[in-house]
């Protein structure tokens, strides 16, 4: 796939345009991993390596930070900040080995819910790792690695259930430099925001509120998926919104609330969380694994309360992010939608079916800009609450108009909510870093409206697909016979069942990203250090009949009661119908795991296929009751409407060739262009995690250049280069 984009032909804005470009710094994104386990001898201090936080009163402090009452702005607080300095050099103990040394501190905030962390001054060498591991529940976050590297040196890791973790940083012996990072912040989480544990905040928010999958807000699914859940120097919980610009470039602009974010730390040190979210209109809690760290301020304005900043990390095509289009006429909406995460719940929406007022607002006796506010009178479903602060305001066309600053508006009078006028944050200052104009506007096009569109549009456009209706409940069944239990329909049983699938219809081709399973139960023996289920995808029109794909994945990294999103390490086609299952077979006895299914009744309509000695059934067939019923899977299904696919790259198009493309081994890539390529020296290769990738290049012709790939790691490269004036992006596969 190659885009265009009309620029001067000047060697300086080539390097200009390098520098700029989204794909510069990796944050949130972890490398996956184990690790080391190091034998402690006996004679060592048994609390050597533990640093102790003072006590937090988690009562107080939620009474302290549960505000109500009129014209409040809606950030919520949930955790209590503890600056410290822990470093390698000050705290806790190495241990070393042959190849590796290691390094490992304890931190304790009794009763905390979750603890996280900011680090600063944080650059590590090639190869070196870090990981969080907590300590009751075996939790591992990362490894953060060399690629977690930035600028600013600011890592902000997200929380970490329960009230005490281990830093593990993990060095090689010979490296080029030693690796270097402080923990400036540790956080108590006073309120309870992770998936693990009975205390989360899902639920916690109004019984008002409206989950996004909900049949009332069909239509919104692609404004939807613009709206994140954002973590602020690790203690308060806004909402976040990306936005396009008119470059149609992709650039990760997320728009929130200046009183979220006011200053460029604040920027870097927060943790913007994708897709959390049910995957049906009736409440389980949504995945937590597709988050990135780190943004940069780009314009701020405290009296409309805006701020936009830049993602440090391009979402990765997973994270199906969508970038919102806008309007900037200073007219009101015919009616409104706000999708936001009340107390940091799984993403909600509130709907006025009126148009807005303008209004003024003012809160604790700062006042705002005069008429700088869309004042929504009254919620017909829904409603804001404290977390929602920096949601967005989308007109009748789904269009951004407005983000949130504050009001009244509770689940018992719904009324008053204030969100800043879109259209004055536009330019009603001069100053580029007090609007928006300068950077949603980057041709100076003067346009009033911009669609929205998919942050990987195309080819690599994908969407959430799940079987479960509106109506359904979702529970974990047990098999009974007479009075004798014996064990799960959609788990671990002593009935013969062993697989579990779930069917999936779709008229045209697609691939599969991934699959996110809601899990009920998870139990494991720990006489074993693992325990897998094999996830396997087949065609088959009835049942499943050929086997597509295979992988397993280790079920102590499940988390119960919510959604668990499972990336495959290769893309699925498949054509038409087929099955996503899961085979239990490489459990060990005591081990227990069973998937939420549909608690149908009376509905026979059905999607849940079992397999025992027999072969395969459809549950309704072996349900006493005959209904029917769904597994809770949500497939993250690419290209459904693309029959080549992402993998059918194209490589005689107009402006220039890029062969051979998938690219293997030690091959050369060549690159021929129409027109004269300016600048060679100034080619630019990103990966798509956004790190900047040292290619050899070599020019062959005025039109032409090879590049080695040699020693690179497998996946999807972008190719900055320019010819003719022009930018072009070619966008290769590299297979070693």
């Amino acid at each position: 796939m190659i885009l265009n984009m009309s620029i001067h032909s000047f060697c300086k804005i080539v390097l200009l345009l390098s520098i700029s470009l989204p794909l510069v710094a990796v944050g949130q994104i972890s490398r996956g991993g184990i690790p080391i386990q190091i034998e402690k001898l006996k004679s060592a201090l048994p609390n050597s390596d533990l640093i102790v936080l003072p006590t937090v009163n988690n009562q107080e402090m939620s009474l302290k930070y549960n505000r109500k009452g009129e014209n409040l702005l809606k950030p919520f607080r949930f955790a209590h900040p503890f600056e410290v300095s822990l470093t390698p050099e000050n705290s806790g103990k190495w241990y070393t080995t042959e190849k590796v040394n290691v390094w490992q501190l304890r931190i304790r905030s009794v009763d905390a819910y979750s603890l996280n962390l900011i680090l600063d001054q944080y650059h590590l060498p090639e190869n070196a790792r870090l990981f969080l591991i907590g300590a009751e529940t075996g939790e591992i976050k990362g490894a953060y690695t060399s690629d977690n590297n930035s600028e600013k040196q600011i890592l902000a890791i997200e929380p970490v259930d329960g009230d005490e973790l281990t830093i593990q940083y993990e060095e090689p012996v010979q490296v080029t430099f030693p690796g270097k990072f402080r923990i400036s912040q540790v956080a108590h989480d006073f309120v309870g925001v992770t998936t693990k544990g009975s205390h989360r905040p899902l639920g916690i928010s109004g019984a008002c509120n409206v989950n996004i999958n909900c049949d009332l807000v069909n239509g919104t699914e692609s404004i939807r998926d613009a709206v994140c859940r954002i973590i602020i120097e690790g203690s308060e919980i806004c909402t976040g919104t990306m936005v396009n610009n008119t470059a149609l470039d992709g650039a990760p602009y997320v728009l929130t609330a200046n009183h979220c974010i006011s200053t460029e730390n604040k920027a870097q040190s927060t943790v913007f969380l994708f897709n959390y979210e049910s995957p049906y209109c009736s409440s389980v809690d949504g995945d937590v694994s597709r988050s990135l760290a780190g943004s940069s301020l780009k314009a701020s304005f405290d009296s409309l309360d805006f701020a936009l900043v830049r993602l440090n990390t391009v979402p990765p095509y997973h994270y199906r992010t969508y970038l919102a289009g806008w309007n900037r006429k200073n007219t009101a909406a015919t009616s409104t939608t706000c999708i936001h995460h009340p107390l940091g719940d799984i993403k909600k929406v509130a709907v006025d079916k009126n148009a807005p007022t303008t209004a003024n607002f003012s809160s604790s006796g700062f006042i705002y800009s005069k008429s700088g506010f869309w004042n929504v009178l009254r919620w017909d479903n829904g409603v804001t609450e404290q977390g929602s602060s920096g949601g967005p305001l989308f007109d009748q066309n789904k269009q951004l108009v407005g983000t949130l600053t504050g009001g009244a508006a509770t689940c018992t009078l719904p009324t008053n909510d204030y969100f800043e006028k879109f259209a004055l944050a536009w330019n009603h200052r001069s100053e580029s870093a007090k609007q928006l104009k300068a950077w949603l506007d980057p041709l100076n096009s003067n346009v009033e409206k911009l669609n929205g569109m998919a942050m990987n549009s195309g080819k690599t456009l994908c969407s959430p697909t799940t079987n479960f209706k509106d109506n359904d409940a979702h529970a974990a069944l047990q098999i009974t016979s007479g009075s004798v239990k014996k064990g799960y329909w959609s788990g671990t049983n002593s009935a013969g069942f062993t697989d579990f699938a779930e069917k999936y219809n779709f008229s045209k081709n697609c691939e599969i990203h991934g699959v996110t399973l809601g899990i009920a139960k998870v139990k494991t023996n720990p006489l074993y250090a693992n325990a897998y289920v094999d996830i396997r995808v087949y065609e088959g029109n009835e049942v499943p009949e050929t086997l597509l794909y295979s992988e397993k994945f280790d079920i102590n990294k499940f988390w119960i009661d919510g959604m668990n999103y499972l990336p495959f390490k290769s893309t699925v086609k498949t054509v038409g119908n087929f099955f996503v299952s899961y085979n239990l077979s490489q459990m060990h006895d005591g081990d227990t795991l069973a998937v939420y299914m549909a608690n149908r009744t009376a509905d026979v309509t059905n999607s849940f296929y079992l397999r025992n000695t027999s072969g395969w059934s459809p549950y309704n067939q072996l349900n006493p009751t005959g209904a029917g019923s769904a597994l809770l899977t949500e497939l993250i299904a690419c290209n459904i409407d693309d029959p080549t696919g992402i993998d059918d790259y194209q490589t005689d198009l107009a402006d220039a060739r890029f062969f051979p493309n998938p690219l293997s081994g030690s091959s050369l890539l060549t690159v021929q262009t129409v027109n004269p390529i300016d600048c060679p020296e100034e080619i630019a290769v990103f990966d798509l995690l956004g790190k900047r990738s040292g290619v050899t290049v070599t020019q062959i012709g005025q039109n032409s250049l090879n590049l080695n790939f040699s020693g690179k790691r497998p996946g999807i490269y972008l190719i900055h280069l320019e010819s003719g004036g022009r930018t072009i992006v070619g966008k290769i596969a590299y297979m070693p």
